[in-house]
């Protein structure tokens, strides 16, 4: 036990509260603390400005094309089972950009080279064919994520179409959700747009080799980027986050909020920076886009010697054809069939 002494009730009384606290202390420090294991905290690399994190956000914005050789990893949500997901087998591929909103994906098995899928977008319309598995062979086509509603598990459930749910999570999958993680929308600061920042601290797994097993405390800057609605209430857009911790202090991770109430659309994370000689510029080499809501998940593993930026691509390269004659599902008119049925009257 922890007694007090006359000195310690005298210095109590001269000293007061403080005195106190400190005695406390230096019991409970000879006697009653023990010492337990912390994460270890990784030290930064010099600050940065916001204005710094702004500049580097709108980078970007001179890249007018963008492709490059990479392995994608699929995984669908809604066609798991219980708290399993569907995965796909690791697949190589092709993608190529275009500002402002033209795309084209192209994935192929590794070493037979047969095709899984191809996605076209022109900007006003996409087309995405799904050649594997056999028995989901597929043309998916609609209109893109400005004029058209996309479907969650529950809606999925509900629908009487059974193509539509065996591609789940599939059929959300929209080229500008791909084009925002590699173009990242500049910040223009202007009436209505606040961008505000704080220092987070992250309890993480240490991911350095040798380490495994262990945590680490390290330190991001998050960049908040909100606007204000009619009604004067500041609404979250976008999230930043860029890691002290790393050399270069990169970007890690952007997410993206499309509805009022704060519920998260998009959440990627960047990682693998390195640096491509010929254009002078830091580039991730590997990017994942986690739909989690739309119910699926993109990871590209990009080839860092294949990586071009701004060099002429074809018009035809984001012309939408299903040259293999395909069974086609149109998303389009799947929404105004049922749109007709919602506003049919009911009969009494």
């Amino acid at each position: 036990m922890c007694k007090k002494d006359f000195w310690s009730e005298f210095i109590v009384r001269k000293y007061g509260i403080l005195a106190s606290l400190l005695l406390i202390v230096s019991l409970l420090g000879s006697a009653c603390v023990k010492k337990v294991t912390i994460p270890e905290a990784l030290p930064v690399f010099p600050a940065l400005s916001t204005d710094d994190l702004v500049k580097r956000v709108n980078s970007m914005v001179d890249i007018e094309t963008f492709s490059g050789q990479t392995v994608f990893h699929v995984r669908n949500y809604f066609t798991g089972s219980a708290r399993k997901a569907a995965e796909y087998p690791e697949a190589d591929g092709l993608i190529r950009l275009k500002r402002p909103s033209s795309i084209r994906m192209q994935i192929k098995l590794p070493v037979v080279g047969s095709k899984v899928a191809d996605m076209v977008s022109d900007g006003e319309q996409f087309r995405i064919a799904i050649y594997l598995p056999s028995d989901k062979r597929r043309f998916i086509k609609g209109s893109n994520l400005q004029s058209l509603e996309q479907m969650d598990a529950a809606d999925l459930q509900e629908t009487k179409d059974p193509r539509l749910k065996e591609a789940g999570g599939l059929v959300n999958i929209r080229p500008q959700h791909f084009i925002d993680a590699f173009f990242v929308k500049p910040l223009n600061i202007a009436d209505g747009v606040n961008i505000f920042r704080e220092e987070s601290r992250q309890t993480e797994p240490d991911t350095r080799v040798g380490k495994s097993g262990r945590k680490v405390e390290k330190i991001y800057y998050i960049l908040y980027v909100v606007e204000r609605n009619g009604n004067g209430y500041g609404v979250l857009r976008r999230k930043f986050w860029f890691d002290r911790t790393q050399l270069g202090t990169p970007l890690v991770r952007q997410q993206t909020f499309e509805s009022s109430n704060g519920k998260i659309a998009s959440d990627i994370v960047y990682s693998d920076w390195f640096t491509i000689p010929e254009a002078n510029r830091s580039w991730p080499r590997r990017t994942e886009i986690d739909r989690r809501a739309d119910g699926y998940k993109f990871s590209l593993s990009l080839e860092k010697d294949s990586v071009e930026f701004n060099s002429e691509l074809s018009v035809s390269t984001y012309v939408p054809e299903n040259t293999e004659n395909l069974e086609e599902i149109n998303l389009d008119a799947q929404r105004k069939a049922t749109s007709a049925q919602d506003n049919a009257p009911k009969k009494r």
